[in-house]
């Protein structure tokens, strides 16, 4: 099979179809002719306890996580709430961002031990989730999603102290107040992705590891609800033997026997002891995707980045995540490149995690799109089908929309029309949670129904 047989069209849907951003500019268009159900929305779930990795390997994690910042700078002392801990969320745009918040909130105090609680009024409350435009969070963080920070209490706050020793981290050793700044004008599965993010970092670890894969805590950005190693972390924090203002020493001694107390299921397991990430990779993947630089730039940065993986030996997750970077970037300059490393970011995914896992769905969409455009469409749809159960798993809207339109057009190609109807309603109405717009639903939807290559009309 040559999946590269008609790789541009199959790459110009790639920007639409992929997580990329979690802050997509969505359009105003909107097309009658095609009917809009209900938007969909994630039942309630909680993922299962306890992690099945080495409690080696999560007592050398927990350390990075609990005692260093994402800006590479080290603290000395443990911090986190002591005693009850309330939110308060103010300007949601909708009932659905209110609800993933209670939701996640119930999460957090059945599977994280977290004793937290929702309270209506912002002065009261140790945490304040506030939404506000994102013109406004953009000019603050231009390189962020949403923001979360110490000892504020409101937007206005936090523009009047921005930069005073108050929102600095390492100047704690307990927290007592934290606020929260997300995008109101977001579809709903990124403003839950942000409640998450940030309200994990607020109570929890505020570092992000790469080598990590199966967490929030990681700026690649593909687990996007917390996950059972999340709980994991968050269970631990906020257990009896630990305290605000332990040192990293005091924290070592205590767990071992933590650990294996919550989870039972890591003892005894070969631990990976996965090298660290060295910074210049972290700094090229930054630059590779982050909201500044052209276009030359960021390819150049991702090249960077696989380079560096190649030389230090790097052959895990992180090597796929390099490839699949540099896909990304690449799409638009050099289809058949980012092809090529959209095909080697699979391969390296399915080796780490299996054809069941989101970071493999990431790029197996990719795959099955350039496999459609290649006229591929049986290679596309065994694709397709292992991806649909990891976006259901990893509650990804936008994914399941993707994988979803692809099938629809692929049985509507096929003369199953019927069938191709249902699916593009089911597609339909997990867009309207991770799409948001009408107008860019449609236009994804025509995007995507574009790849099919059309048969030449005979003459007769």
């Amino acid at each position: 099979m040559n999946i590269l047989r008609g790789f541009g069209f199959g790459l110009a849907a790639l920007a639409l179809a992929a997580c990329s951003s979690p802050l997509t500019t969505v359009s105003k268009r909107s097309d009658p002719a095609v009917s809009f159900p209900a938007m969909s929305l994630f039942p309630a779930t909680a993922a299962p306890r306890g992690v099945a990795r080495s409690n080696v390997d999560i007592f050398e994690e927990f350390l990075d996580y609990a005692f260093a910042l994402e800006s590479g700078q080290t603290l000395s002392r443990i911090s986190r709430f002591e005693g009850p801990i309330s939110v308060a969320l103010v300007n949601a745009p909708n009932k659905v961002v209110s609800r993933d918040l209670d939701r996640l909130l119930s999460r957090l105090q059945n599977e994280g031990n977290v004793p937290i609680s929702r309270v209506s009024a912002p002065s009261s409350a140790n945490i304040v989730i506030e939404l506000i435009p994102k013109r406004q969070l953009y000019r603050a963080a231009p390189n962020a999603a949403c923001i979360v920070v110490p000892r504020m209490g409101s937007w206005a706050e936090f523009r009047k102290n921005r930069f005073s020793r108050r929102s600095d981290w390492t100047s704690l050793t307990e927290r007592t107040r934290a606020a929260i700044f997300m995008p109101v004008d977001v579809s709903p599965q990124d403003a839950r992705d942000c409640l998450h993010e940030e309200l994990a970092q607020a109570l929890g670890p505020l570092n992000d590891l790469y080598r990590v894969p199966d967490s929030v805590y990681n700026d690649d950005n593909f687990h996007i609800v917390l996950t059972s190693y999340d709980m994991l972390l968050l269970r631990v924090f906020y257990a009896p033997e630990l305290r605000s203002g332990m040192a990293k020493h005091e924290v070592a001694a205590v767990l071992p026997a933590l650990l294996q107390r919550l989870n039972p299921r890591g003892v005894g397991l070969a631990a990976r002891r996965l090298q660290e990430t060295p910074e210049a990779w972290s700094k090229a993947i930054e630059a590779a995707l982050g909201a500044r630089g052209n276009s030359d730039a960021r390819v150049a940065s991702a090249s960077k980045a696989v380079k560096i993986a190649r030389q230090v030996g790097i052959s895990d997750h992180r090597l796929g995540f390099s490839y699949y970077a540099r896909a990304r970037v690449n799409s638009a300059r050099d289809p058949r490149t980012a092809a090529s490393d959209y095909a080697r970011a699979y391969a390296n995914f399915v080796q780490a995690f299996g054809p069941y896992d989101i970071h493999t769905a990431q790029a197996a969409l990719q795959m099955a799109s350039l496999s459609i455009s290649a006229g591929e469409l049986g290679q596309a749809l065994r694709y397709i089908e292992p991806s649909l159960v990891a976006a259901k798993s990893a509650q990804n809207g936008r994914l399941l929309f993707s994988l979803l339109a692809m099938k629809a057009a692929i049985y509507e190609h096929e003369g199953r029309i019927a069938q191709a109807n249902e699916l593009r309603q089911e597609a339909i109405g997990w867009g309207q949670y991770g799409v948001y717009e009408p107008g860019e639903i449609n236009h994804r939807l025509k995007i995507i129904a574009g790849l099919i290559p059309q048969l030449p009309e005979t003459k007769g």
